[in-house]
């Protein structure tokens, strides 16, 4: 990754930016063009986003997003400094119980929380009347809502800062302990510089994706009559009369929202100080036996409403046989798990969506590794421009790309077309892995030393030895994890697999969403457990064989 743009590197950028143009770039233009124009003979939509309806659905949308962008922080930054700074870094099993929202359906949590807080359900058994209704009332509110889809999403921002602080060198600390500075001046001067950036983008991230979040709007959003902006773009291009210059209007919106956000994370991390790379010495903080208990409470409460009353929720959902009577043994079943498992449907969703989410993570890791390859330490307008293209997809809500994946390639003047075909879902899903895996792949390219580049030139290397000799390897972890997250998210993915699936085709978010709207909630939650379940398996023993191979590094 030498800073020398050679010919061939040259054309290789550009090959590059061509297939990010196709990809990423021209679906955004769609939307715009046609959200100014209108779509095919439909008159531009444009005029109806002034309207008062619709100012107060992109109110309700920015409103909900900023909430859960709140919650989320709460729930990641005491997760992320224990992990990182204290002896709960040796816990792993934590890593695998944060990893699980990743895998879930964000429909399936929301109804979950709708169960377990539904009038006569499992919190009014367990916290009696009083609180049980208090449950259903602050569940079934904007708050709730906020609450249920960061529980969801926290990991992303949790992920990004337990990484920050363990880039943090101990002895900054030390060396500013001993000139003086005080707990609160070490966090003002050192630590909150080299935080502020990382946390900006997480937050960036959690907003564009929760403005963009299906799930749980279309399922308690509804129930309390609180619309979004997604929700209005989905209804425009499902139910009839389609109207898809309504949604290039609404989407244009939401794209607008995502730049706007951008723009504001791009001036608050103006002066980050993170450095990236390993640090010889990581930060540890001995907690007294009170911050023990404390720090194991905390971690306990997060998990408990991220993981544990969720999935408990969906695994009395997919066992209870009359839903109007309590969950006690006389009314609880396994019956389900074996009527889904010998569905045909259902065997294709599982198989189909954990292929799919290997080959959208695979092909995306492969762009990843190009983008930065090619483009690390390039000025010139083209290495530049693709690496923007790159990680564009983040600021971006996923219902606003899956339109602008149908506006364009859904177009009469085409001479050949992907529209209606799995090649189109796969494009779709690299370019929404695209921004999670170059972000993993960059962050160990800090690690690399030019001189090692300097060495293997000196020593004769070609370029394709040392690419497979020195820089491949070294860039493993990080293609290691942007390749894990990629494949999780995929596996649980609505709005793209709704939006651009062939009809034919069954995947699992939206197998699942399908079995609630035919009022078959058992069978969904039961296929939910059977997914998360695969795929919790898949991730411990990949975990399990990350770790032993470190051990004999060692």
């Amino acid at each position: 990754m030498s800073s020398t743009t050679t010919p061939r590197r040259r054309l290789g950028i550009y090959g590059v930016l061509l297939i990010l143009l196709v990809l990423v770039a021209a679906p955004l233009a769609s939307v715009l063009v046609n959200a100014a124009v209108g779509y095919h003979d439909e008159p531009s939509a444009l005029g109806s986003i002034v309207q008062p309806g619709m100012l107060r659905i992109l109110g309700n949308t920015i409103l909900l997003s900023v909430l859960v962008v709140a919650f989320a922080t709460l729930m990641a930054a005491p997760l992320a400094f224990l992990r990182a700074w204290t002896r709960f870094s040796s816990a792993n099993w934590i890593e695998i119980a944060v990893m699980i929202p990743f895998m879930t359906p964000p429909f399936a949590a929301a109804m979950a929380w709708m169960d377990f807080t539904r009038r006569g359900g499992v919190a009014e058994m367990l916290l009696g009347h009083g609180a049980g209704i208090l449950a259903h009332d602050v569940i079934y509110s904007v708050w709730g809502m906020a609450f249920i889809m960061a529980a969801e999403l926290f990991p992303f921002l949790y992920l990004i800062l337990r990484t920050c602080l363990n880039c943090i060198p101990a002895s900054t600390l030390e060396m500013a302990q001993v000139a003086g500075a005080s707990r609160w001046q070490q966090a003002v001067r050192i630590i909150a510089p080299n935080v502020i950036g990382p946390y900006s983008l997480g937050a960036l991230i959690i907003f564009i994706k929760a403005a963009g979040e299906f799930g749980t709007p279309v399922t308690l959003g509804n129930a309390i009559g609180y619309k979004v902006l997604v929700s209005s773009i989905y209804e425009d291009v499902t139910i009839d009369p389609l109207d898809f210059s309504s949604a290039a209007a609404s989407s244009s919106v939401l794209f607008a929202i995502g730049v706007a956000a951008w723009a504001f994370q791009q001036w608050i991390s103006r002066h980050d100080l993170t450095g990236g790379g390993r640090v010889s010495r990581p930060v540890l903080i001995r907690l007294s036996p009170v911050g023990s208990i404390l720090g194991a409470l905390i971690t306990a409460v997060i998990l408990l409403a991220a993981v544990v009353i969720p999935y408990l929720s969906i695994t009395l959902s997919a066992m209870t046989i009359l839903r109007s009577a309590p969950p006690t043994l006389n009314n609880l079943t396994f019956d389900y798990f074996s009527i889904v498992v010998q569905m045909p449907t259902a065997q294709e969703a599982l198989i189909r969506s954990i292929g799919l989410g290997a080959l959208g993570a695979t092909v995306a890791v492969a762009l990843g590794v190009l983008v930065t390859v090619l483009t690390r330490r390039q000025s010139f307008i083209g290495a530049k421009l693709s690496d923007f293209l790159a990680v564009a997809p983040d600021t971006v809500p996923g219902i606003v790309l899956a339109i602008g994946f149908i506006l364009l390639w859904n177009s009469p003047w085409l001479p050949w077309s992907p529209y209606g075909t799995m090649g189109m879902l796969v494009m779709a899903f690299t370019v929404l892995f695209l921004p999670m895996t170059i972000q993993n792949i960059k962050t160990s390219a800090e690690s690399i030393s030019p001189t090692m580049y300097e060495a293997a030139a000196i020593s004769g290397s070609t370029t394709l030895q040392t690419f497979g000799r020195i820089t491949l390897p070294l860039l493993a972890p990080g293609i290691f994890a942007g390749w894990l997250l990629a494949f999780f998210v995929g596996i649980r993915e609505l709005v793209m697999s709704s939006l651009i699936r062939p009809s034919q085709v069954n995947l699992l978010a939206p197998w699942i969403m399908n079995q609630f709207d035919q009022g078959h909630r058992a069978e969904a939650m039961a296929m939910t457990l059977i997914g998360v379940g695969t795929s919790t398996i898949v991730l411990v023993a990949i975990t399990w064989w990350q770790n032993r191979k470190a051990a004999h590094a060692r």
